[in-house]
């Protein structure tokens, strides 16, 4: 997935912009424009939406969240654990079982440490 610097330069470039001339478009400085196609800092919401709005996309799909298709994809940066995923598939006879076999293990430890 591009990033953000990436995709304004891309974006800028597809629209025949010039920083100085997408500068006049947003309203926002060409400092900060070049700054933020550097990748050295994000732009404060504000400056999110006068970018999108120059730039004739939404924020989503600038921020690399959203597809040309219109598709937009949330990262889910919490990955389950092979013990969620085997709890999710267990009756609640068999989730008490793992739960007391869980607590005598985490007992058995706190003994032996």
């Amino acid at each position: 997935m591009e990033d953000f610097a990436s995709k304004l330069v891309t974006l800028r470039k597809n629209a025949g912009l010039t920083q100085m001339q997408l500068s006049a478009l947003s309203g926002l400085s060409q400092s900060n424009i070049n700054t933020w196609e550097r990748g050295r800092s994000m732009p404060l919401p504000d400056g999110l939406i006068a970018l999108a709005d120059a730039l004739n996309c939404t924020i989503d799909y600038l921020l690399g969240r959203e597809s040309e298709d219109g598709i937009i994809t949330i990262k889910n940066e919490y990955e389950k654990s092979e013990l969620e995923k085997i709890n999710e598939q267990l009756d609640s006879v068999h989730k008490s079982i793992l739960l007391g076999y869980a607590t005598a293990l985490l007992q058995e430890q706190k003994r032996l440490a």
